[in-house]
């Protein structure tokens, strides 16, 4: 999605003329999508900003590096960044305005909340 480029807001005719066909970009992101959540190995803004064109305002969201380690595995890190497919659920429920219940059993939560360790519920030990 970051590169090459074929999704962001050309800025030239060069650039237009590799930007995905407006037939792709409908399959890939229809207008019935109410909520999109874009998730990164980068810093969710960066992303936010270069996807801009696919933003379908507050209901859009982007996942990434958050500038958190203190870990040595990749579960780990993806848990203190907030990527995990479990904060993408929460994501995802925040964006439709549902209830987080609707997705997330309630050990998921509490996890997610840092009051039990992620392992063995969020992330394999």
């Amino acid at each position: 999605m970051l590169e090459p480029g074929r999704f962001r807001a050309p800025r030239s005719k060069g650039e237009q003329a590799h930007a995905a066909p407006a037939d792709v970009k409908n399959q890939l992101y229809p207008d019935s999508a109410v909520a999109r959540i874009f998730v990164t190995h980068t810093r969710p803004e960066t992303m936010l900003g270069v996807l801009q064109p696919l933003s379908t305002g507050s209901r859009t969201a982007a996942l990434g590096f958050i500038v958190q380690g203190g870990t040595l595995t990749t579960p780990g890190l993806l848990f203190v960044n907030r990527c995990t497919w479990s904060h993408i659920l929460e994501k995802a429920a925040r964006l439709l305005r549902i209830s987080r219940d609707e997705l997330l059993t309630v050990e998921e939560q509490v996890a997610l909340d840092g009051k039990a360790s992620p392992e063995g519920v969020i992330i394999e030990v």
